[in-house]
């Protein structure tokens, strides 16, 4: 039991520091343009991503999903980047890929979570806060994604640690965003 118990903090920590990682080697690009200082937390997120796509075929999904919108929408768009895919690959390559029971089943849950990821990302370039405060928030802080994922874990009810390992994601991305914007600005 505390085997499993510690199993599960480790899971979570994963996601909580692969959002917080990744966040933070962003802002250092974007927001504090500190270019040299982003390689680090990038590649740490890389090596969480690939560890946690090796966990399970959800937790494989999940992280395509995100994966392929981030790249889709043109997010990636500096050479620091490089190394977290490079440690993505090098984990999936060392590690290998968790069984996927059903190839179809696997790739229409990677293509709705991706067109969620794209819906947020998206709506959060489109969303006005005078125009409607609640379609602000709701994409400012990612819901679509989130929120999609919780419902898909109904009829794929193992897919629910990955939703919450979600949550523990975007908890750790937003901590990251309120220390630049709060703290380090």
């Amino acid at each position: 039991m505390e085997i499993g118990m510690i199993e599960w903090v480790m899971y979570f920590s994963a996601y909580f520091l692969a959002g917080l990682m990744l966040k933070s080697g962003d802002d250092l690009l974007d927001e504090l343009d500190k270019p040299d200082l982003s390689w680090v937390p990038l590649a740490l997120s890389g090596l969480l991503f690939g560890l946690i796509m090796t966990v399970s075929e959800w937790d494989l999904a999940l992280m395509t999903s995100i994966i392929i919108g981030v790249l889709v929408s043109g997010k990636v768009n500096r050479p620091p980047f490089i190394v977290g895919f490079a440690l993505i690959t090098i984990v999936l390559i060392l590690r290998g890929l968790p069984p996927v029971t059903g190839l179809y089943e696997w790739m229409a849950l990677v293509v709705m979570m991706f067109l969620a990821a794209v819906l947020d990302e998206r709506g959060n370039d489109w969303t006005d806060q005078r125009e409607s405060i609640r379609a602000y928030q709701f994409f400012k802080y990612r819901f679509t994604l989130k929120v999609s994922v919780l419902l898909l874990s109904i009829p794929w009810p193992l897919l629910l640690p990955t939703a919450i390992g979600l949550w523990f994601f975007d908890l750790g991305y937003e901590i990251a965003a309120w220390i630049v914007k709060d703290r380090l600005k």
